[in-house]
């Protein structure tokens, strides 16, 4: 999982919503038409939105999401809205998913993931708003909304099966690393490049008593085994499936997948594919006692206590680590090394980038229709705007999805530096079973139960069983170029 969406921090224990009606009478002096060539201010008919957001931990976050949406409101005075927090725990946040869209309670817009929004829009629960990616988007030039959009996020935010597109992405992230920076003085440490520099660094630091690594593996959310198994995967084995990217677009999607699956390309027995859990396994005495029951949460706490040295993050996580009252110790961040082929022989010896991949993600349901819908619609394209992606960036720290935007100068540090992976197979949207096996298997085999052979077999078998199943219920086969002709 996504990782990924994870704005907003840790307080709802429950699926109980608050409330509080916004009905944002300021002007924050950028009087653009909304999306039927209307005037702000021209008399309309009253709506009230339920706008669902996961709960925040900082009272800046509530703060800066009212600055947005009274920016809606002062567009457009007759649209109020009234929020609801939702759980921020990814089980927690998918049970009351589930719950309020079967039992048609569902906000008319609210937060989710990319993965779910398949899932629920294969379900009939969600607004299919493919057509709607067609209209222009009056709030960003009266670009069609679809191009407005960096390709490699909103391909990803296709349903995998059919095209199909079901919700939003107003943020996507780079993975980083971050680091102790007065620890590596203390020990003149440099910032590793390479994964032999990487592992000296952390001998180093354990030689002198301090915690290299804080590793999260308590369960396939924690998201640090998937980071890692992605990225030096595909340092070793992204070449050798390029050639099933039959559409150019430099990722493999879930058709292209089931190609290189079925003809044995990809093959997690091998070790151009299972190469890298020796390689982890071997980098994995330098984490923290008891990684098999750390989570995300637990192992940025170590780090801000300066427990740990290191640990692994995205930029979602920037704002709480720099504004965490407790931090005596100043950090920095740099992208996972590389792999040399002193580590592994088929090793690329380049940078590959897990992020860019489609987070933030907002969704309709079903019983959303006619121009309650519409109104909904012109939020969401409100939401996906410059302004709002500049508020976003320079005040929480979220980084844009749209295409050619620039950076803020706190999110330097997260612009990426190599390609982006070609080759997630690991994910959820596209085998969820296998992204379980990842940690639930993987767990055993990182603290000895099992050996290599039995832990791979075991993958291959979930990988090789599911792709099948793809195959046959989108009638993908090789003469049909799996999808492609």
């Amino acid at each position: 999982m996504s990782k990924s969406n994870r704005w907003f921090k840790s307080l709802l224990v429950t699926a109980l919503s608050l409330s509080v009606v916004i009905a944002g009478c300021s002007s924050n002096g950028n009087n653009k038409p909304d999306s039927n060539g209307a005037e702000p201010g021209q008399d309309k008919a009253p709506v009230e939105l339920r706008f669902a957001m996961e709960t925040p931990k900082e009272e800046q976050t509530k703060t800066v999401w009212k600055e947005i949406l009274d920016g809606y409101t002062s567009q457009h005075p007759n649209v109020t809205f009234k929020i609801e927090y939702t759980p921020n725990d990814g089980d927690a946040a998918r049970t009351w998913m589930t719950t309020a869209l079967i039992g048609g309670t569902a906000p008319d817009i609210f937060p989710s993931r990319y993965t779910w929004t398949h899932e629920d829009l294969n379900k009939d629960l969600l607004t299919d708003l493919t057509a709607r990616y067609d209209e222009p988007n009056p709030y960003n030039e009266d670009k069609v909304w679809k191009d407005t959009f960096a390709p490699t996020v909103f391909n990803e935010m296709k349903n995998p099966v059919d095209g199909r597109l079901a919700g939003i992405s107003l943020q996507t992230l780079a993975i980083r690393v971050f680091y102790n920076q007065d620890l590596f003085n203390k020990y003149n440490l440099e910032v590793p490049k390479t994964w032999t520099e990487f592992l000296n660094v952390q001998k180093t630091l354990k030689d002198a008593g301090v915690t290299p690594f804080a590793f999260a593996n308590s369960k396939p959310g924690d998201n640090h085994l998937l980071w890692a198994t992605n990225i030096l995967t595909n340092q070793i084995a992204a070449d050798k499936v390029a050639s099933y990217d039959y559409n150019g677009n430099k990722q493999l999607e879930l058709n292209e997948i089931v190609g290189a699956v079925s003809e044995k390309t990809i093959d997690l027995t091998s070790p151009e594919w299972n190469g890298v859990f020796p390689i982890i396994k071997d980098w994995s005495q330098y984490w923290a006692k008891g990684y098999n029951g750390v989570n995300g949460d637990t192992a940025k706490q170590m780090f801000l206590r300066g427990d740990v040295a290191m640990m692994m993050a995205g930029n979602f996580e920037l704002k709480s680590i720099q504004d965490f009252s407790g931090r005596n110790f100043e950090y920095g961040t740099f992208a996972l090394p590389y792999l040399t082929k002193a580590e592994h022989p088929d090793a690329s010896e380049r940078y590959y980038e897990l992020g860019g991949y489609p987070d933030g993600v907002y969704t309709v349901p079903k019983t959303v229709t006619g121009e309650k819908l519409d109104v909904v619609v012109d939020v969401l394209k409100y939401l996906t705007s410059p302004d709002v992606a500049s508020i976003l960036g320079n005040k929480l720290y979220l980084t844009t999805t749209l295409s050619g935007a620039k950076l803020p100068d706190n999110l330097k540090g997260f612009e990426f530096v190599g390609d982006r992976i070609l080759v997630n197979f690991y994910a959820a949207h596209i085998d969820k079973k296998l992204n379980e096996d990842l940690v639930r298997i993987g767990q055993l085999y990182l603290e000895g139960s099992i050996d290599l052979e039995k832990f791979t077999t075991e993958m291959n078998n979930t990988l090789t069983t599911d792709m099948a199943a793809a195959a046959t219920q989108n009638s993908w086969n090789k003469d049909n170029g799996y999808g492609s002709k």
